[in-house]
């Protein structure tokens, strides 16, 4: 760039920033540094241990004793869903409790088995045995589950040690609730079987359409757990919501009333860690594992990160989701020798957690001492439930996470394609399995984002008065006005005016990349050869006429009552980033614009956002008093590039801060 780029007052950024090379000897020179304080951060727990006291001492506590009471019935439960012992869930509660509080950034969160991650490892488990290849699967379902454990706690750590969670963001709200939603569906379908003492109904490979109908065949034989079930479930409730409305009632014993809402049965489990060995890395069962593996680090990971940014939002505290993804990863892997499944966030847990007057992290410490005292010395105080009343547990365990009519209501009233998204997850997890459903849900989702993104709006903008001023006193002068600039196409804009003659104004509304370059090309130059004066002539004689030349899209009568264009001024405002595909768009705009015009017109530019965008434009030979027709980028000479861009020496400007400036500047 030349040195006149520094002093030349027709640019908006006219100071060079840091060259690439500097920008590398100050990462290098500060890389110990950062090093430090990248290790530090790993632990969030020294920003705050050292204030701790006696009152978040007492909160925690309460907290704490609080969800390991529900956790024990819970975690059983949850185990059931996959089909492996109960105790196994256990372990996956006091690892994940344990060692949150080192690496959390959410207060609330309580990490160990959850409905939707148990639900797709029981839809797991067969995937792994019908790829394991031999006939007679030689692994217990366990070998399976803690193989998973581990290797999604070692892939989970690096994506949080490599600082990647905002690769989740990619991944709309829409497609999460569906698939809790659905998530919630098909556990409770699979569950009614139980409730009912049906025997023989597959739940574990069936999707839920098919045990549906299965469960309604079976129903002439209910058994009588059926009672049992159905007054468990009538129980439940009937504790929730007459707690719930003895809390609006009385508030003075309304901490009474919360922690009777949470009172379970449980059921008896075996004494201690009984499973504390390494996970099985038998080369076959690896790969069969490793083929299902994305979904499980996928949905873990998805799951915690959008429940702790919940919380996040309501208690107002800012989460890092990479290293809540280290918390996970961490826990799965040590959770793996002790026996455990694969953990994650759990949102009725936290909820209560939150509910209980958690005060920090370390709360989830006294919930792994409940759980703790449950498998070492607690287990001859616990009685046998039947198996109906543990789904009837499940059942209203999962309830709290579906999707309220409300948020059904606000997607439709927003943004109808979020609801599309929505019931695709569900849909398709009824007639298929759930990792089906977010695949299908997000792939959906994916595809109306790349068509927003390849179908931008591109308004044409006209002048709204709004009041009048003089720019020296600050008083009303009817001789200036002051405009807003708002799209012509607009209905609720009846009084818009049009620009000054000659003059167009664009605005974009997405970045001018390749994917939408070809769209907004057609789009300008359709909208002026439409609304201003065609001056270009054809030749007279056909054989001087290209073989694609046309008579315009409007006829000749009508063309001269059109003004001829003078100016084009684009906004930026909306713009961050313009790639080579964006800026050979307005090379071939210019060319065609000129062309209709048979002249050189004006291109004028406001509020570009970033001084590579307005370089950018310079070397396209924009900003110039008499601009020179270029057919492509790469079409600069070699000699061109070495010497810089020669100014022209003009009080003209192109690049401007307001619209008003660029039209008095193009009338000038």
């Amino acid at each position: 760039m030349s040195n006149d780029t520094n002093n030349n007052p027709n640019l908006l950024y006219t100071e060079k920033g840091p060259s690439l090379k500097s920008q590398f000897n100050d990462f290098f020179k500060q890389f110990p540094h950062h090093s430090l304080e990248y290790t530090k951060s790993i632990f969030p727990i020294r920003n705050w241990i050292g204030r701790y006291n006696l009152t978040w001492l007492y909160g925690d506590l309460i907290a704490g004793f609080t969800v390991g009471a529900v956790v024990i019935p819970q975690a059983m439960g949850f185990a059931n869903i996959v089909g492996i012992p109960v105790e196994y869930g256990l372990y996956s509660s006091f690892v994940g409790m344990t060692l949150y509080c080192l690496f959390a950034t959410s207060k609330d969160m309580t990490i160990g088995p959850t409905a939707v991650m148990s639900i797709i490892l029981a839809q797991t488990i067969p995937r792994v045995k019908a790829d394991y290849g031999d006939t007679d699967f030689p692994y217990l379902s366990t070998d399976i589950t803690t193989a998973i454990c581990f290797f999604s706690g070692i892939i989970s750590l690096a994506i949080g040690l490599f600082r990647l969670g905002w690769l989740f963001n990619f991944i709309p709200g829409p497609v999460i609730a569906g698939y809790i939603s659905a998530s919630v569906i098909t556990i409770s379908i699979g569950q009614l079987p139980n409730l009912f003492g049906i025997t023989g109904v597959e739940t574990r490979l069936n999707p839920p359409y098919r045990i549906l109908i299965d469960f309604c065949a079976g129903l002439p034989r209910t058994k009588s757990d059926v009672a049992i079930g159905l007054i468990s479930l009538a129980f439940l409730y009937a504790v929730k919501y007459g707690c719930a409305y003895g809390e609006k009632r009385s508030t003075k014993y309304k901490k009474a009333f919360f922690f009777c809402s949470i009172l379970r049965v449980v059921k008896k489990v075996p004494r201690g860690l009984n499973h504390v060995k390494v996970p099985n890395f038998e080369p076959q069962l690896v790969n069969a594992v490793f083929k299902s593996i994305h979904i499980i680090v996928l949905i873990s990971l998805l799951e915690h990160i959008s429940i702790a940014k919940s919380f996040g939002r309501i208690n107002d505290y800012k989460v890092q989701p990479s290293q809540e993804i280290i918390a996970i990863g961490i826990t799965n892997v040590i959770g793996s020798f002790l026996g455990a499944i694969t953990a994650t966030g759990s949102f009725s847990r936290s909820a209560l957690k939150s509910r209980a007057g958690v005060r920090t992290p370390l709360s989830g410490v006294s919930s792994a001492t409940l759980v703790i005292l449950a498998l070492y010395v607690l287990t001859p105080a616990f009685f046998y439930i039947p198996q109906a009343a543990l789904s009837a547990v499940i059942i209203q365990a999962v309830m709290v996470l579906l999707s309220r009519p409300s948020y059904i209501r606000t997607l439709y009233y927003v943004e109808f394609w979020d609801l599309v998204v929505f019931a695709i997850a569900i849909v398709v997890s009824m007639f298929s399995t759930l990792d089906n459903g977010i695949f299908a849900s997000w792939g959906f989702s994916f595809i109306v984002l790349l068509a927003r993104m390849a179908r931008p709006r591109v308004d044409t903008l006209g002048r709204l008065a709004l009041a009048t001023f003089n720019r020296k006193s600050d008083k009303s002068d009817d001789s200036i006005p002051k405009y807003a600039f708002v799209p012509l196409e607009d209905p609720s804009f009846t009084t818009v005016e049009t620009p000054p003659e000659g003059i167009v104004i664009f605005r974009f509304t997405e970045s001018l990349t390749f994917p939408n370059s070809n769209y907004i090309d057609d789009s300008i130059v359709e909208y002026i050869e439409l609304h201003t004066r065609r001056l270009y002539k054809r030749a007279v004689k056909k054989d001087d006429q290209p073989w694609n030349e046309t008579d315009g899209l409007v006829d000749a009568a009508e063309n001269e009552k059109l003004s001829p264009l003078r100016a084009v001024i684009y906004d930026f405002s909306a713009i961050s980033y313009v790639d080579t595909s964006g800026f050979q768009a307005l090379i071939d705009v210019r060319k065609a614009v000129n062309k209709h015009a048979a002249r050189e017109v004006e291109y004028h530019f406001v509020n570009i956002l970033d001084e590579r965008v307005q370089n950018a434009l310079i070397r396209a030979d924009f900003g110039r008093q008499i601009p020179i027709i270029t057919e492509s980028i790469n079409e600069k000479t070699e000699n061109n590039i070495e010497e810089g861009i020669e100014f022209p020496k003009t009080n003209k400007r192109f690049f401007h801060l307001t619209i008003e400036e660029a039209i008095v500047e193009a009338q000038s």
